[in-house]
């Protein structure tokens, strides 16, 4: 269906009828006086009688109505003299083009050339944010340029002097530029809006970190396109030849804000301490590092409040497939073995090193059973849902923000807050290395006679921790810990069977021990 629209023009109202004025000019001789001859003789000269004002005014206009009469007839008439013949008056622009001094069959060929081309003249569509091009032919537009015809037509052509003078001078100063109209199919142009959606509708956000930024980012409501409202806005911007049409559009319902009542209390411009451990990105380790991503996600963004208490377990929840993690590499009882959740550790030693650095209460934390290949001894904090877990504490009148990402190899902890009180230094010393034992089991499996490593025996470690704390430079305050790292039994399989695999040589390189002593400061 399409729907008409007319074109509004861009120069003085203009009347849709032409007229032929027709004035008459008569002249008035006084009965005073006499025409016939008189003798010269003893006749003294009388002084000329004046006209009375109001007869003189009458004079006037009866000109100025004849003037506007031969005026309007001479626009008419125009160069051929025939009254039918009406040319476009000097310095008239259709849709830009001047059409001064072209006929009707001239200007409606002109016009419909011109209306062809403006279907595929450039549209911007603007709904809330988004700008989106598009074309006249893409909203179903129908020329409609008559309207637009008979206005430049009807140009200087009104019948009336001083109307006609004024437009005229108008389009002699290139004032005068008449938009060609369209319809449109409602159909079509629907269609259009329609895709549109999509790329319009913004959804509500709530009160987030831009951790990027390192700022905190308001809530916003969302933006909707209401497409069946916009097509009155499609018809009015064709009608009028306009490059920019404004879409209606709606806000959406604010979404639940969990941050907002904290977000005048938030900020996130310091880190206060930092830390990062590497992870394996072979397809082998995927399921490890799926579990890295799960436990992450659950920390990043969230706040600890002045003096509240953190809960690793309490945050991170169960480990279970009910959950989200994945079976994976697990440190059990001093082995290696495959458990649900397998790799959490790693997650919860990276943010307990960056806590240590931030200055946070350590207020409890175990170390593993063997020390960790991705951390340092001494920053690792193992945990294990229902029976072990890691608890911190906020020391600060501020609210403390834990930023956690696992990305290319990486898993990155950053604690944000307003200023940093500390610097930290962490000290370690190893004060002594503890053996390992070996155990040798059976393999059926194994050809009689051989030997293979299952489990590497690592020397265990008792240390000593230290964390202080300097403002200024000056030493203000001085934590340690005395650590304990068992050894980890090496386990052998020793074959059973004379029929048994032979394995292949194992290349075991040689145990590397912890430096005795280590320095970081932050």
């Amino acid at each position: 269906m399409s729907r008409p629209a007319t074109a509004p023009s861009k120069r003085p109202q203009l009347r849709s009828r032409r007229r032929s004025a027709k004035a008459e000019v008569t002249t008035e001789v006084s009965p005073e006086v006499d025409a016939s001859p008189q003798p010269s003789s003893n006749v003294q000269p009388q002084p000329a009688r004046r006209l009375p004002w109001g007869r003189i005014g009458k004079v006037a206009e009866t000109l100025v109505m004849a003037g506007a009469g031969l005026w309007a007839a001479a626009s008419i008439v125009g160069a051929t003299g025939q009254v039918d013949d009406v040319r476009v008056v000097p310095g008239v622009k259709l849709a830009g083009h001047d059409v001064g001094g072209l006929t009707r069959p001239e200007l409606e060929q002109l016009a419909g050339e011109l209306a062809q081309t403006g279907l595929d003249r450039p549209l911007t569509l603007h709904a809330g944010d988004i700008n989106q091009p598009a074309n006249a032919r893409e909203l179903g537009a129908v020329p409609a340029p008559e309207a637009a015809i008979e206005a430049a037509l009807e140009v200087g052509h009104q019948g009336n002097f001083l109307t006609d003078l004024r437009e005229r001078t108008l389009a002699r100063e290139g004032q005068v530029d008449i938009a060609i109209g369209y319809a449109f199919d409602e159909e079509v142009a629907l269609t259009k809006l329609l895709a549109l959606v999509p790329a319009v509708q913004k959804p509500s956000l709530p009160t987030r970190f831009d951790f990027e930024a390192r700022r905190v980012v308001p809530a916003e409501r969302g933006t909707g396109l209401l497409a069946y409202d916009s097509l009155s806005s499609v018809a009015v911007g064709l009608a009028s030849g306009s490059s920019e049409i404004e879409l209606a559009t709606q806000a959406l319902p604010p979404v639940e804000d969990p941050l907002g009542s904290l977000a005048d209390k938030l900020d996130i411009g310091i880190v206060l301490g930092r830390y990062s451990t590497p992870y394996s990105t072979e397809a082998r380790s995927a399921d490890r590092t799926h579990n890295l991503k799960v436990g992450a996600a659950r920390l990043d963004g969230f706040v600890l409040m002045p003096g509240e208490q953190f809960s690793f377990n309490d945050v991170v929840g169960p480990r279970t497939t009910e959950a989200g993690f994945r079976y994976a590499p697990g440190i059990t009882s001093g082995e290696v073995v495959d458990v649900v959740g397998g790799g959490i550790c790693q997650v919860s030693s990276t943010l307990y090193a960056a806590a240590f650095f931030a200055g946070l209460e350590l207020t409890s934390s175990r170390p593993h059973s063997r020390p960790s290949s991705y951390v340092d001894m001494g920053l690792d904090s193992t945990v294990v849902y229902g029976a072990i877990d890691m608890k911190l504490q906020n020391p600060y009148d501020f609210p403390v923000v834990v930023h956690m990402a696992v990305h290319q190899g990486k898993v990155e902890v950053e604690l944000l807050g307003p200023q940093r009180s500390y610097q930290v230094a962490f000290e370690r010393k190893v004060e002594e290395v503890l053996p390992y034992n070996t155990v040798v089991r059976d393999d059926p499996k194994l050809r009689t006679g051989s030997t293979k490593v299952a489990q590497r025996g690592k020397r265990g470690f008792k240390v000593k921790r230290i964390r202080k704390l300097y403002q200024a430079g000056k030493l203000i305050k001085a934590e340690d810990w005395d650590l304990t790292y068992p050894p980890t039994r090496e386990i052998i399989n020793r074959g059973s069977n004379p029929a048994g695999k032979v394995p292949e040589p194992q290349n075991l390189l040689p145990l590397r021990d912890p430096a005795n002593e280590m320095r970081i400061v932050q």
